[in-house]
């Protein structure tokens, strides 16, 4: 007994020294799995993420993208051990056979694990302590926080990940076990080798995958900016992906009954073993290959994402404020606001600054639900596309504001939307209904974004401040006592030289009478380069992580079909089959298989983009032109970078299932 003891750690080391070719990947990936999450993890648990100016809106995504990488390592981890215990299933069938009884095979395989869970978290904590510290910069660097903070190695860090590895070897343990121990030794020699069975409502899967594909496609062809747009991404992710698999599934098996119903193209040799095997193995290769399409979208809108958040970083931050500094006043205070315009420039030219973008200007805002050209005082709460602005002012306001020379009738209104366009001939207030004279296409209050349908302003001008009045007073406001007036602009200068300058007109404004507050927008900009730049973190790494799992499935395919058809070719080179028609059936095989799930990633990432614009929309994104841009360019990129891979990969098929001289 003590002899069996260690005996079977000596022959676990063996097994996996000698079988190094399906053992080292696997230990490879779990290598790069588990540092992942060490290094995720390492940063959450430094103190200083805690303390950090700003720094809270990094770490919220950082904390977001630990829970999402848990969630994609687990089945990925699983899905690779799925290959390496399909390949060892033949040896096990052979220790059986040979006398050793299942409870050692048992004892082996778990000494295997250990061996394996003992390498692979040493390996991946060393290379959390010498890279995460760089990762760590990364972030502070992208965030815009300071970069001169000391980066601690946390003990619950590493805990959590010895933990995190430990939970997955054993759910992968457990399973290989349960497939050994169903087992009997003819099996296990067979089941390697074994076929699948074809399964069965081929056209009713079909069917059911085209019907939730169409169903996530028509979510994310008419998904607006609105309160419901994240809950519908998440849905029609769930429809498509879903639908992804059953396509895969039975329209592949379809189109290769389809060839093998043509003689004249089955009955040659590279065709007849390409449709062969894939039938041979049709379920597994339809789940690789729906795996290949969902990890190349991944990759994909990943990447155009980060990139086109970082091309546009500075036009997003400065959309959301239209001017740096601004002023705001209660009831007339037109003098105040002219006095103050008249120290802001004094004090601009004491401090060496220039000012910029000046703008006055006196309305009435009130707040309303909009029901196509009506506006009233209650709506669905939840409904935050419908709520917006009014923003109320007269002609001469107007024209005063724009430098413009406008004219009006009675029952007549300007309008201006800082979204779509209202696109009405009348606007109904309540039960007041006014003609739409003009729509503007462009203000100095507001931007215009044609797609942002939340928290739009409407800039509405009327002939006379009567009209004001009575419009403002059907939402509750009295025109007279809460008509609001509003200094802003922007500075040009040495940053010491804006902030003596913001400190000394503040004091300046707290005194008038009118003041009604005072807010320099550079502390907000900072926060919201914060936050864009953990999201461009956060794109980063999880376009790094999409593509090496997209690699290693692609790898682990090639490996294990090569295996799976190396007698097929043996038998075929006996018959005749030179090394010319081999590779020939190779890149046949390949431009069948793997062209399908790149075809579907690109149609996916082109039906998909209106809703990722959609989103994207949500943190003030909406260049049209540079997301379109973007999306070509990374389709291509990706294109390119996944026939490389390919070829690659096949090199690596190609070597297995050529004849040995």
């Amino acid at each position: 007994m003590k002899r069996q003891t260690s005996l079977l750690p000596r022959m676990a080391i063996t097994n996996i020294r000698k079988n190094g070719s399906v053992y080292f990947p696997f230990i490879g990936c779990s290598i790069f799995a588990v540092f992942t999450y060490f290094a995720f993890d390492m940063i959450l648990k430094n103190d200083i993420m805690y303390t950090l100016p700003k720094g809270a809106y990094a770490l919220v995504l950082v904390q977001i993208g630990f829970s999402l990488l848990g969630i994609i390592m687990v089945p990925f981890l699983y899905y690779t051990n799925s290959f390496l215990i399909k390949r060892r299933k033949r040896e096990l069938g052979l220790y059986s056979i040979l006398g050793m009884e299942k409870k050692h095979i048992g004892i082996m395989m778990f000494w295997e694990s250990a061996v394996i869970y003992f390498a692979v978290t040493a390996a991946a904590v060393v290379l959390g302590v010498l890279f995460s510290r760089l990762i760590f910069l990364l972030l502070l660097n992208l965030a815009k926080l300071p970069v001169n903070v000391e980066f601690t190695v946390s003990p619950r860090a590493i805990l959590d990940t010895l933990i995190f590895y430990a939970f997955i070897t054993g759910l992968n343990l457990f399973v290989n076990l349960i497939q050994v121990g169903k087992s009997n030794p003819a099996e296990l020699m067979s089941d390697a080798k074994r076929g699948e069975k074809e399964p069965k409502r081929i056209g009713l899967w079909a069917a059911v995958g085209l019907a939730a594909t169409a169903a996530g496609y028509y979510l994310a062809i008419t998904a607006q900016l609105e309160s419901r747009i994240f809950t519908d991404f998440f849905l029609a992710v769930f429809l498509v992906v879903y639908g992804t698999y059953c396509l895969f599934t039975s329209g592949s098996i379809a189109l290769l009954k389809f060839f093998k119903g043509r003689k004249r193209y089955y009955y040659r040799p590279e065709n007849f073993i390409t449709v062969s095997g894939m039938l041979y193995r049709m379920k597994k290769s339809a789940a690789s290959l729906s795996n290949i399409c969902i990890f190349s979208t991944m990759v994909i809108i990943t990447v155009v994402c980060t990139v086109a958040v970082y091309l546009d970083m500075d036009i997003i931050v400065t959309s959301n404020f239209t001017r740096k500094f601004e002023v705001r006043f209660f009831g007339e205070g037109e003098a105040d606001v002219e006095g103050l315009k008249t120290q802001a420039r004094e004090l601009a030219v004491r401090h060496g600054l220039v000012l910029e973008e000046e703008l006055v200007n006196y309305y009435v805002k009130v707040r309303a639900y909009q029901r196509g050209e009506t506006f009233s005082v209650g709506g669905e709460s939840y409904d935050y596309g419908g709520w917006g602005s009014l923003i109320l002012m007269t002609l001469e306001e107007y024209n005063l504001l724009e430098g413009a020379k406008e004219t009006l009738q009675p029952g007549e209104v300007i309008i201006f939307s800082s979204g779509p366009d209202f696109g009405q001939e009348k606007i109904i207030f309540e039960d007041k209904v006014f003609n739409v004279a003009e729509e503007m296409q462009e203000s100095r209050i507001s931007r215009k974004l044609t797609n942002n349908v939340m928290n739009r302003d409407y800039v509405v001008v009327f002939a006379d401040r009567q009209q004001v009045n009575t419009v403002s007073t059907l939402y509750g406001v009295d025109a007279f006592h809460q008509r609001s007036g509003y200094y802003g602009f922007s500075l040009q200068g040495e940053d010491e030289d804006i902030d003596r300058f913001s400190e000394e007109l503040e004091a300046c404004a707290g005194s008038l009478a009118e003041f009604a507050g005072y807010q320099d927008h550079r502390e907000n900009m900072r926060d919201q380069e914060s936050m864009y730049g953990g999201l461009l973190f956060i794109g980063i790494f999880f376009g790094s992580i999409f593509l090496i799992c997209l690699l290693i499935i692609m790898y682990y395919k090639q490996i294990t079909e090569g295996f799976e058809d190396q007698k097929n070719f043996e038998i075929m080179q006996k018959v005749g089959m030179d090394e010319r028609e081999i590779r020939r059936t190779v890149r046949k095989q390949i431009s069948i298989v793997f062209g399908l799930p790149l075809i579907g990633a690109i149609l996916h990432t082109a039906v998909g983009m209106n809703m990722v614009y959609m989103l994207l929309g949500a943190i003030g994104f909406f260049e049209t032109p540079l997301l379109i841009g973007c999306t070509i360019g990374g389709c291509i990129v990706f294109a390119a970078v996944y026939g490389l891979s390919y070829r690659r990969t096949s090199m690596a098929y190609y070597r297995i299932v050529k004849r040995m001289n």
